[in-house]
C-alpha cells in the first residue's frame, strides 16, 4: 500500500547565506512540537511534528534526497522542466532541539544562481521539505475544533526553497555573505564588535553563541567572519545603530 506524502512550506525569517563565496544556505525545512493549521487532500487539521520523526530516515543518511526549488513545481502544481535538477548538494541533514536543519551548497548554475538570488534578495521567503508519511498517532481533538495529528515517522524525498508556507516556524538561519560582514561589521574594532555582541547576548540570551569566536579576532583587513548565527540582520544593523546613538 502506498504511504501519503505530505508537502509543508515554512518561512525564511532570518535570510544570510555563507561560505566564502556566499553560496551556501543553512536553513530549517521543518520544525518540531509546533502545532499548525492544515487543509489538504487528508483533511483540515492540525499538525505536530515529533522530534523524533526524521530519525529513520537520518539512520540510513538520507539517500536520494535531492534540494530542489518548489519541488520541482511551477506555483500551479504541475511539473516544471526548469526546476526538474537539483539546485545543490546537502552538506548535512540532521534533526536538533528545533527541527530539520539542511545546509546546502548552491550549485553554480542557471537554477543554482537564480534560487540562491531569489533567497539571497528575499523574493522568495519560504523552505519546504516533501516526504511520505510512515507513521502517525490516531487524531487527537484539539483546542480550536481541528483534529490534531502528530508525525511520528517521516520519509524526506526533497527540500528547499519554494513560493508558498504552512508550517509558519522554520526560516533560513545563516546566508552569510562577505557583502554583510562588511556592511554591518566591517569599521569595528575588536572592542566594538565585542561590545556590539555583549549587547546581543543580553537582549537575546537563547540565541548563544551568537557569533562564530573567529569573529572576535577579525582585525581591520583581515578576511571576513562569519557575522551570526541568530539574530537577523535588522536586529544586528540596531544594536549597531544603539551602540553609536550611546557614544554621541
Amino acid at each position: 500500500m502506498s504511504r501519503p506524502v505530505i508537502t509543508r512550506f515554512v518561512p525564511l525569517l532570518d535570510v544570510d547565506v555563507s561560505g566564502g563565496d556566499g553560496r551556501t544556505v543553512t536553513a530549517y525545512a521543518a520544525t518540531f512540537a509546533e502545532a499548525y493549521e492544515v487543509n489538504d487532500q487528508y483533511g483540515h487539521y492540525d499538525e505536530i511534528l515529533n522530534r523524533a520523526s526524521f530519525n529513520q530516515a537520518a539512520g540510513r543518511g538520507f539517500p536520494g534526497v535531492q534540494p530542489l526549488f518548489n519541488h520541482g513545481r511551477t506555483i500551479h502544481g504541475a511539473s516544471s522542466e526548469k526546476w526538474s535538477s537539483p539546485i545543490g548538494v546537502p552538506e548535512s541533514i540532521k534533526a536538533d532541539g528545533r527541527g530539520l536543519l539542511t545546509v546546502t551548497r548552491y550549485n553554480k548554475t542557471s537554477q543554482g544562481d537564480e534560487a540562491l538570488e531569489l533567497v539571497r534578495s528575499g523574493s522568495v521567503r519560504f523552505q519546504s521539505f516533501s516526504g511520505p508519511v510512515v507513521r502517525s498517532a490516531q487524531p487527537r481533538s484539539g483546542p480550536n475544533g481541528r483534529p490534531v495529528i502528530e508525525r511520528l515517522v517521516l520519509g524526506l524525498r526533497d527540500y528547499g526553497p519554494c513560493t508558498f508556507a504552512v508550517n509558519m516556524g522554520a526560516e533560513i538561519v545563516a546566508v552569510r555573505s562577505q557583502l554583510l560582514a562588511d556592511e554591518l561589521l566591517g569599521d569595528l574594532s575588536p572592542d566594538e564588535r565585542r561590545e556590539v555582541i555583549a549587547q546581543l547576548q543580553q537582549g537575546l540570551p537563547q540565541l548563544e553563541p551568537l557569533v562564530a569566536p573567529d569573529l572576535l579576532e577579525q582585525t581591520a583587513g583581515g578576511p571576513p567572519a562569519p557575522v551570526f548565527a541568530g539574530p537577523s540582520v535588522e536586529m544586528l544593523a540596531l544594536v549597531n545603530a544603539n551602540r553609536r546613538r550611546q557614544q554621541n
